[in-house]
């Protein structure tokens, strides 16, 4: 086909700093829209929603490839940009936005550094290409990838640039929320995450985060991050990833009422557009938050391990029994998932008092009694009999300390 490809950017800067590398991106010399109609000749799909942009996505065995031209900036407004080829790898690097994002990679495995990427990410420093305030004003993301970058590189801002990218900040709002959700899932899984929100909450990044052009007229700002401290998302990150991709979450969902806290829930599914269940499970959350009120400040402060184990799967009943008074049956077969409950106890308690519990890893004990066993004990018993029978026979179980063996709470059933 007579095209040379380069891997760029971001791929090789995790490459070089021995992060794992999540997305690769191709750059080629020819013009895109004749570069799709070949390929699409092959039987490759082809995503091309942002061909305008002169890049387009390739989808081989359910991998996403993303390809695009040379290309210049002919006028930019400040959340998308008119495009046109560019005819020179010289030309293309100068559009893009940092030092340690402007290398390039050719077929032979040469690497290619017109701006002395390389050196930058060595030295971990964080350097814009060009003048900042005029990238940024390029395209308005670019301050969140700056605050992304902070996590991991260190960066000169003075006092002045400082103050003029502060100025610039409430151009955020009009970023689409995919363009947002997308960035704000590549913070979250930053190492030192901790370090992007702090310089987030350093440039008011957090105070115009959640509003769109939904909700612009209803808040001029907001009152930013609730945390003063990241504790609990790096708990979160370090030990419950698999639960919350089995649970079909994902971590801005589950990090971000964290942040935020329960009274901008709605801010949160709008801005990041979650989806049905995500949404069930952060209304689920506020339902927990608004109950902790009812519980002791001294719960689960001297009690060992196992105790504590114990008390909170019992709390966990209570709340069960609260959100759904009039639930009957077993526990296990609740619409609301066990799982979820233990990310409840994270707005419930401070770290402090269950990071030594093996939260995630806990389980719903098993209940001795099967359906078979509740039939037993009339000769007719109908569908939600037998459901009462199994929630009053769980509720005895639990106020025992999950300890009640079958034959113990048969004779309970009896003559309870």
């Amino acid at each position: 086909m007579g095209v040379k490809i380069w891997v760029v950017g971001g791929a090789l800067r995790d490459y070089i700093i021995n992060e794992e590398v999540t997305d690769i991106d191709f750059v080629i010399n020819k013009d895109i829209k004749k570069f799709a109609k070949k390929i699409r000749k092959n039987n490759i799909r082809v995503n091309d929603t942002y061909i305008k942009y002169k890049t387009i996505s390739l989808i081989i065995n359910e991998k996403e490839y993303h390809i695009t031209s040379f290309r210049k900036d002919l006028i930019s407004y400040g959340r998308s940009a008119l495009v046109d080829n560019a005819f020179s790898l010289k030309e293309d690097v100068k559009r893009r936005d940092f030092t340690i994002n402007s290398l390039y990679l050719d077929s032979l495995g040469n690497l290619i550094d017109p701006l002395n990427g390389e050196h930058d990410i060595n030295k971990k420093k964080l350097t814009f290409i060009g003048n900042p305030i005029k990238k940024i004003e390029e395209d308005y993301l670019r301050i969140i990838r700056f605050c992304r970058f902070s996590g991991n590189f260190y960066n000169k801002m003075t006092k002045n640039i400082e103050k003029k990218i502060i100025s610039r900040v409430p151009n955020i709002i009009n970023l689409s929320n995919k363009r947002i959700r997308d960035e704000i899932d590549k913070i979250l899984l930053v190492k030192n995450c901790h370090k992007c929100f702090l310089m987030m909450t350093k440039l008011t990044v957090d105070q115009y985060l959640l509003i769109n052009k939904n909700n612009k007229d209803k808040f001029s700002n907001h009152a930013g991050f609730m945390l003063n401290e990241f504790k609990i998302i790096d708990f979160i990150k370090f030990n419950a990833t698999t639960l919350i991709k089995n649970e079909k979450l994902d971590l801005i969902s589950v990090i971000m009422i964290h942040l935020y806290g329960e009274s901008n829930i709605e801010m949160i599914i709008n801005r990041f557009d979650l989806n049905k269940r995500k949404t069930k499970f952060l209304n689920f959350l506020r339902q927990i938050i608004n109950l902790k009120n009812n519980i002791k400040n001294n719960f689960l402060i001297i009690l060992e391990v196992r105790e504590k184990k114990i008390e909170l799967l019992k709390l966990i009943w209570e709340f069960r029994c609260s959100i759904k008074s009039k639930k009957q049956g077993l526990f296990k077969k609740d619409r609301i998932p066990f799982d979820w409950y233990k990310f409840a106890l994270l707005h419930v308690f401070s770290l402090e008092k269950i990071k030594n519990v093996d939260l995630f890893e806990t389980n719903w004990p098993i209940f001795p009694l099967v359906r078979n066993d509740i039939l037993k004990l009339k000769k007719k018993i109908t569908y939600d009999q037998v459901e009462k029978l199994f929630f009053k026979a769980e509720e005895f179980w639990v106020n025992n300390n999950f300890k009640s063996s079958q034959k113990e709470i048969i004779y309970f059933l009896k003559n309870g």
